[in-house]
Parts: C-alpha cells; sequence; structure tokens
C-alpha cells in the first residue's frame, strides 16, 4: 500500500510519547535562541551587577542567571520557564580556567597578525563574563540539547580568521575543545578538508603517529594568507601539503586516507547542506559539530512528524526557503509509505543512521 505522507496510527502511549518529543524540541530551540543570543553580545551580563550580586551572597552563576531573567524580561514566577531555565542554563554554565587555552601549542607558536587580500587575523577580546559556547552540545538519549556554555572572569583574547567584521574561524575555546576528539583520532595518511588557520593540521602534525597531511582549501586567499603569515611557525611543516580545490569535488574522487577529517563552516546552520554532502560520499567521514548537525537532522524530523499530526499535506512540501525546509521536504518525500505503530517505530526513525540514511539517498 502506498500512503501520501508518513502514517501515524496513534494511540494513548504513542501519543504521549510524540507530545513529550515535540515539546522537547520546543524547549531545545528555545532556550538555544536565548543563548544565541546572549552570546553575541560583549555587554550581555554587567561585570559591575555580578560583582554586586555575589557581595549580596548569590553565587556567581546565580548573579549571571537572575541578570539573564532582567535581560529577557523573564517571568521568575513562572514554572515552566524556571524549570527551562534551571535545566538548560544554570546546571550548564561554567568558569573556565584561561590557562587551559594560553597555554595551547598553537596559542603558544603561532602569533601572526595582519591582512592579506579580504582576510586579516586579529585578536578578538572576550569580556568578563561574557558567555560563549565551549564545546560540542550535548545530547541526551531523550533528545535533549545542552549547550555547554562557559565565561571568564577576566579579558581573554584569541586569534581569529575574518573577513571584514565576519569571523571565520577563530582559536576560541569552542574551537580547541570541539576539535580535540579528531586530533586524538587522526592517524597515517590524513585528509583534511577546509584551512582555515591550520589549527587542525598544526595539532595533527605534531603527532608521531600522523604521517602526513594532506590539506584542501577553494580559496587562494586564505592559502596565500596562511602561508605568508601562520605556515613559517608551523613545526613538522614537511608533513604538510595544501591542495588548491574544491573540497566536495576532490573528496569524491581521492580516496584512500587514513582518517579524513572535514571542517567546511563556522556553525552548524550554514553547514548543513555541505554536511549532507560530503556524508552522501561517504558516511564515515569525521565532520566538525557533526553533534549538532544530527541534532538539526532530527528537529527537521520532529517538525515533519508534528506537521503529519497537524494534517499539512504534499502541498507544504513542494517549496524551500532554506537548508532546513529542504531537508523537512526531502524525509516527506522518503517516508511517504512509512507506518508509525508504536514507540519503537518512533525511536527508530529518530536514530542517528536512520536520519542519515533517509537524507543521503
Amino acid at each position: 500500500m502506498y500512503y501520501s505522507c508518513m502514517k501515524i496510527n496513534i494511540n494513548k502511549f504513542l501519543k504521549e510519547k510524540i507530545d513529550k518529543v515535540i515539546v522537547t524540541n520546543q524547549k531545545n530551540i528555545w532556550a538555544a535562541d536565548l543563548f544565541n543570543d546572549a552570546c553575541n553580545y560583549t555587554d550581555f551580563f554587567d561585570e559591575s551587577k555580578i560583582n554586586e550580586l555575589v557581595k549580596q551572597g548569590l553565587k556567581e552563576q546565580e548573579a549571571m542567571i537572575d541578570s539573564f531573567y532582567d535581560v529577557y524580561s523573564l517571568d521568575r514566577d513562572d514554572q515552566e520557564t524556571n524549570e527551562v531555565i534551571n535545566e538548560y542554563c544554570t546546571k550548564r554554565l561554567k568558569c573556565l580556567n584561561a590557562n587551559k587555552y594560553k597555554n595551547n601549542e598553537y596559542t603558544k607558536r603561532v602569533k601572526a597578525t595582519g591582512k592579506y587580500g579580504p582576510y586579516s587575523l586579529r585578536m578578538i577580546k572576550y569580556e568578563p563574563y561574557q558567555t560563549f559556547p565551549y564545546d560540542e552540545i550535548t545530547v541526551t538519549s531523550d533528545y535533549k540539547e545542552y549547550s555547554n556554555i562557559g565565561y571568564f572572569k577576566e579579558p581573554f583574547s584569541y586569534l581569529a580568521l575574518c573577513e571584514g567584521n565576519n569571523i571565520w574561524m577563530s582559536l576560541n575555546p569552542n574551537e580547541i575543545e570541539t576539535m580535540e576528539p579528531f586530533i586524538k583520532d587522526a592517524k597515517g595518511n590524513v585528509l583534511v578538508l577546509g584551512l582555515g588557520m591550520g589549527y587542525v593540521p598544526f595539532m595533527m602534525a605534531n603527532k608521531p603517529e600522523v604521517k602526513h597531511i594532506t590539506i584542501v582549501e577553494k580559496d587562494q586567499n586564505i592559502i596565500n594568507l596562511f602561508n605568508k603569515l601562520l605556515f613559517p611557525s608551523f613545526p613538522f611543516k614537511n608533513k604538510i601539503k595544501i591542495i588548491h580545490d574544491d573540497a566536495i569535488n576532490y573528496y569524491k574522487n581521492n580516496k584512500g586516507f587514513d582518517y579524513a577529517f572535514a571542517d567546511l563552516w563556522h556553525s552548524p546552520e550554514d553547514g548543513l547542506d555541505l554536511f549532507i554532502k560530503l556524508k552522501a560520499i561517504d558516511t564515515g567521514i569525521n565532520c566538525w559539530l557533526e553533534t549538532s548537525l544530527i541534532a538539526l537532522l532530527r528537529r527537521c524530523m520532529i517538525t515533519l512528524i508534528e506537521e503529519t499530526l497537524e494534517g499539512l499535506d504534499e502541498n507544504a512540501y513542494k517549496h524551500a526557503k532554506t537548508t532546513t525546509d529542504k531537508v523537512i521536504n526531502h524525509y516527506y518525500q522518503k517516508t511517504k509509505n512509512l507506518v508509525i505503530n508504536n514507540e519503537d517505530d518512533l525511536l527508530n526513525l529518530l536514530k542517528e543512521e536512520t536520519l542519515l540514511n533517509l537524507i543521503i539517498e
């Protein structure tokens, strides 16, 4: 039998599970939007106000959350708001040790600033108590997405690659923490898609088990800036080769590497399309921010489930303005003949493997 859209055989228990998943998805989006706004402003948390609240007896994190309520005019008497803030904010906020990042090998060795073409290397600063994501999101078994948010008590400066006022890459705690697992796993003959400031190749080349690194970068200006300002400070230069090419085209035609890593985006939202293209070539490729990218795919699938229950028909999936719209439309086409009878069917649909397999088919 062929259905025009996903069929959900609703019963009490399945409806309760789906409702819980949808509510969790809504909370994830709400909390992430709050944090994204907070992290985009250097003066979101006022240092003097934080210190005054601490003097009055609040813990540092409590003082910051109190400011959070004030800036967003959140209702302190609303139980649901308090529960979300406590779970997604209070428990995830962490004061970081600046010395850990100042003592990073790349940070200690590479000090260059300057310009080449449209790009520049310059120092960016976090103000005291300015919040930022310091690591990948944490996703639980029930699909809650927790942002790991950090701050410093003192000003903290870090090197950034910029095009005008747009930051393309920066050596901040988030970059260092999220790159660490890939650096740790690299060995043998390594492929790196995307050059940036060369942080990952720098760290990988320091490992004896990494024999050679091929970097693919399509922007010649980035390559020129790297060769002029950054590469002279690199040890183990003989391990590194840069190829001027499109990463997707190169990877389609060049296999046989012991380890392949892709970093072609500066956020999950702008990287989703490239992530899908890379996974269509090789599901085993290691991608920066992969946990966040999979979470975006899951959000799209949950949206489709919600819209199916609302009775949306195929006319809603004919056009797309954004990448996530395209993903939802694609999932709609691929699940037309799918029947969800119980909780196991639902959980299987939301698995990472299912989400990837459906999007690359």
